[in-house]
């Protein structure tokens, strides 16, 4: 198969790997199906090819994934320094900012000299270390199997499974702006190492609990349309959780839902947590919502972006609509 749209990994990023016997690998909070399967893809192929690899990552497994770790749960925050210790690399993916990495961002400066972030965000890194950024990578998991090509390490079916599940979850299973040409050649590679994209597709977005379902009707219940119909705000509530019997892990991909109403341009998710309100965003084709998360603290993809802010969802919601607001009416024109 031809590898004209494949990746290149820096010089620099391939000694680094190679020369480390041992590797902490690290994924952000919040983690979705890329930081997941990379970070799972990364480990289990290293592991492979003779080195020692631990995963750590500041929050659970969500259900939906944990068939990924059916054998092994990654380390809590409260060992990095312990494993940071003993690596020889500190691998973080799929962020390069510390507002990603909750708890971690007073233990991860003092082992710089080990780290390597790897990430495909546009936002920029601030964790310093060996940084290896490439916004064109529709998935970290591209990146991820680039680099495993790279290495020549082994990829069995269940790295396989892990990379297939960082690339479709990021290009929303090939239906996303980001999906082209170099995230197509690794899931057709994929997809020749004998991954079953039909049953995987299943265990990921046909195996919801009923009480998900309840969700997703609450949220649903607070559309809210703006600008014209460019704008859509949905809310989620504590009580929306309590009352539906579910837990914030449970929201990805819930904000997707509102982008099926065809004039809608911009969308704005606000959930509500513990002294807190997690903003999600997203945008159909013009608007950069990346930008608007990273003038409000956060960051993330074109298309897609998010931020954490404290204080009350009463409280952020009119400054998170005026943002999305002022940024569509600098648009102007139609929404098509």
């Amino acid at each position: 198969m031809s590898v004209k749209h494949a990746g290149k990994v820096p010089a620099k990023v391939l000694r680094r790997v190679s020369a480390a016997q041992s590797l902490l690998v690290v994924t952000h909070a919040r983690p979705d199906g890329d930081a997941l399967g990379s970070m799972r893809a990364l480990t289990l192929a290293a592991r492979a090819a003779g080195k020692t690899a631990w995963m750590l990552m500041p929050d659970a497994v969500p259900t939906r994934y944990a068939f990924l770790f059916a054998d092994e749960t990654p380390a809590p925050a409260g060992r990095f320094a312990e494993l940071a210790a003993k690596a020889e690399a500190v691998v973080i993916l799929d962020t390069s900012v510390f507002g990603q990495l909750d708890g971690l961002d007073k233990a991860i400066p003092p082992v710089a000299e080990k780290l390597l972030v790897i990430d495909h965000h546009a936002t920029p890194g601030e964790l310093g270390g060996l940084l290896w950024n490439d916004p064109s990578a529709a998935a970290c998991g591209v990146l991820m199997r680039e680099l495993i090509e790279a290495m020549r390490w082994p990829q069995d079916a269940a790295v396989c499974e892990a990379l297939w599940t960082a690339i479709v979850s990021d290009t929303g299973w090939f239906h996303y702006p980001n999906t082209d040409a170099r995230s197509l050649h690794h899931a057709a590679a994929l997809l020749e190492a004998g991954v079953q994209a039909s049953a995987l597709y299943d265990r990921l977005l046909r195996n919801d609990r009923p009480e998900r379902l309840k969700l997703v009707a609450r949220m649903l219940g607070s559309l809210e349309m703006h600008c014209g119909g460019l704008l859509a705000v949905m809310t989620i509530r504590k009580a929306d959780f309590d009352a539906s019997g579910t837990r914030p892990d449970e929201t990805e991909n819930l904000i997707n839902e509102a982008l099926r109403i065809g004039s809608v341009e911009a969308v704005i998710l606000l959930t509500e947590l513990d002294g807190l309100c997690r903003v999600s965003l997203r945008s159909r084709t013009r608007l950069d919502v990346a930008q608007i998360a990273k003038s409000l603290g956060g960051g993330g993809h074109t298309r897609a972006a998010g931020v954490r802010i404290s204080g009350s969802l009463e409280a952020v919601k009119p400054r998170v609509l005026a943002a999305l607001t002022e940024a569509l009416g600098r648009l102007g024109g139609s929404p098509r």
